[in-house]
């Protein structure tokens, strides 16, 4: 018999390495406590947009909606721009509670890419300025390493957009 070894992301730990992929319409707050009902993971909930969480548009904040106990809380992030991307990182950090973000870079779909996003963003292009991670933003800490106050230093991602990080 095979023994799963367990998984680290940044500077979360999983005992369980099993990673619940984000799926539209489906892992919300309910179906993750399902999942987590049967044994421990990462599940990581559907994907919202920065804009609209930045806007505070009602829908997109109930897909960030986590239950009370639900840890490590997970959520996918998708945008076109480096400073809407950090302030909506360090909101779903400092008001939502949440331990890991999943930035999409790999969507197909036509309504995310013909804005931009998913598949037709990645992290760093020409034609979109420096892409969406925000310049200056710090790495996640190595496996092992303690994260300042548990959770990644998003609040150093709002930086506006400069221009490439100094080489």
């Amino acid at each position: 018999m095979t023994t799963l070894q367990p998984l680290s992301i940044g500077p979360l730990h999983l005992d369980v390495p099993v990673v619940l992929a984000p799926m539209a319409g489906v892992t919300n707050a309910a179906f993750r406590a399902l999942c987590r009902a049967h044994g421990g993971g990462l599940y990581v909930s559907e994907m919202i947009a920065t804009r609209a969480l930045l806007e505070q548009d009602r829908k997109t904040l109930n897909k960030a909606a986590f239950g009370p106990d639900e840890s490590p809380r997970s959520i996918q992030l998708y945008g076109v721009a480096a400073e809407e991307t950090g302030r909506a990182a360090k909101a779903l950090v400092e008001q939502h509670g949440v331990d890991h973000i999943d930035l999409n870079f790999g969507c197909p779909a036509p309504k995310v890419t013909r804005h931009g996003g998913g598949a037709a963003s990645p992290p760093v292009s020409p034609s979109h300025g420096w892409g969406v991670l925000p310049p200056g933003c710090p790495p996640a800490p190595p496996p092992g390493a303690p994260a300042p106050g548990g959770r990644h230093p998003w609040g150093r991602c709002a930086a506006p957009d400069t221009g490439p990080p100094a080489a």
